[in-house]
């Protein structure tokens, strides 16, 4: 998670705000959700010598003009921060559409928010040491709501559920 991290802050952001090409420099938009599922097994325990498979998927927006470039920094990137790529699939770069990716990344959802997001809940693993999902400084929950005052847009953000109401894991 730390490397996903510094890949994102020190590689990714930097590449998007400083790109040489100034006409080229953007904002770095997106969305990432961790898992630790291999096919259809769930890991539940991440304790030494347990079997495993933390990975993440990161969906964002990559102007067309700079997608075979960010391709070959991402191979660069991660095999900085990771110290190496041992695998050939460490890489898959896909362009799903929009609702098949929502349906991706809101997966891990817990069961609680399920409805409410119109998403179908399903383990996705225990993930240690930081949060399962995540956005860009430009799409959180403080600069959306600030987008949508100045649309004059009113979203109904539904309640966080009371105190007893149960978080059944989906199982």
């Amino acid at each position: 998670m730390r490397a996903f991290a510094r890949l994102r802050r020190d590689y990714h952001g930097k590449w998007c705000t400083r790109h040489p090409d100034e006409a080229s420099r953007h904002q770095a938009t997106g969305v990432y959700a961790f898992e630790n599922v291999r096919g259809e097994q769930v890991f539940l325990t991440m304790e030494e010598g347990d079997d495993h498979n933390v990975h993440a998927h990161w969906a964002l927006h990559v102007p067309p003009h700079l997608a075979r470039e960010f391709e070959q920094e991402l191979w660069r990137w991660i095999e900085i921060v990771t110290g190496g790529i041992k695998d050939s699939n460490a890489i898959r770069i896909t362009h799903p559409p929009g609702a098949v990716l929502r349906g991706y990344v809101l997966k891990g959802i817990r069961a609680m928010w399920a409805e409410t997001y119109k998403a179908i809940a399903e383990p996705q693993g225990i993930i240690v040491g930081g949060r399962r999902s995540g956005t860009s400084g430009n799409l959180a929950r403080t600069k959306r709501i600030r987008a949508d005052t100045l649309r004059g847009i009113r979203r109904r953000i539904p309640a966080r559920p009371g105190k007893g109401q149960e978080n059944r894991p989906n199982l």
